[in-house]
């Protein structure tokens, strides 16, 4: 059977590709032209496309996890052998710690039991299996979306949000605490009488009386708080101050931090 490019051209796709697999591949291979060529690789795209289309896939959300520590869980989940997208959309507070939305349709029960199982090991609570459209979250065909909070980044509560660097020369900076477990720290350093601005960022655990920075590149500080008076204005008032214990690469994480009571 000779395969005519025109045959090919105007039948539907699937259609086509059974023309190709009817081909009996003994017969002497038909010389084909540049435009065959070009129409027989257009074919093969088409169907590499719905291939992928139909690729079912887990978005995975969190929230008060390091970097290193999602990309440990997106390990453990591609092992599944479904691909993974990390997603960057805010986990809604009324979810579950450790919830997962499946389509109704869904009916690969022994996959669902496997992917709770695995959810429920690395972060030591049940999960919750949503209902379809829930918190208008919605999942078609295989799609599965997974959203794991820490649940020590929900529960944890800092006294003082905002903390203003002390005793540091060339540099001053404010530590903003967030309650969702991450941290910004907004510093201005001057050189050649001109002042930068600057960001850094990542992660904040408090526990016993030391708070933890972890930044996004992976390094750390940690903070230990005490409180004591400092003169002010006013007089001598109540203070929070929070001594570094690393020596760190940037110079205005190594400065003190405090917050003054001035009622």
């Amino acid at each position: 059977m000779v395969i005519s490019p025109a045959n090919l051209l105007f039948k539907p796709l699937f259609q086509r590709l059974f023309i190709l697999c009817k081909h009996n591949y003994s017969d002497p291979p038909p010389k084909m032209s540049r435009k065959t060529h070009l129409q027989l690789f257009m074919l093969m795209a088409a169907t590499l496309f719905v291939s992928a289309c139909s690729s079912p896939t887990l978005y995975l959300t969190t929230e008060g996890y390091s970097e290193a520590q999602q990309a440990e869980l997106r390990a453990q989940l591609e092992q599944l052998n479904y691909t993974v997208e990390t997603t960057r959309i805010q986990i809604p507070e009324a979810f579950p710690d450790t919830t997962i939305s499946v389509n109704p349709a869904f009916r690969d029960i022994p996959f669902l039991e496997r992917l709770e199982a695995l959810l429920q090991a690395t972060t030591g609570v049940s999960v919750h299996n949503m209902r379809f459209g829930e918190g208008n979250h919605a999942y078609f065909g295989k799609n599965i979306g997974i959203y794991i909070r820490n649940p020590e980044s929900k529960q944890q509560r800092f006294a003082n949000p905002f903390l203003r660097s002390a005793q540091c020369p060339q540099q001053d900076g404010l530590l903003k605490i967030e309650t969702d477990g991450s941290f910004q720290l907004e510093y201005v350093y001057y050189a050649d009488d001109e002042q930068n601005l600057n960001y850094l960022n990542g992660l904040w655990r408090w526990h016993e009386s030391t708070l933890s920075l972890l930044f996004s590149d992976g390094t750390e500080q940690h903070l230990e708080h005490r409180r004591s008076e400092v003169a002010t204005y006013q007089g001598m008032r109540p203070s929070d101050i929070y001594t570094p214990v690393n020596e760190h690469s940037e110079a205005i994480v190594n400065c003190n931090y405090q917050v003054i009571h001035m009622r």
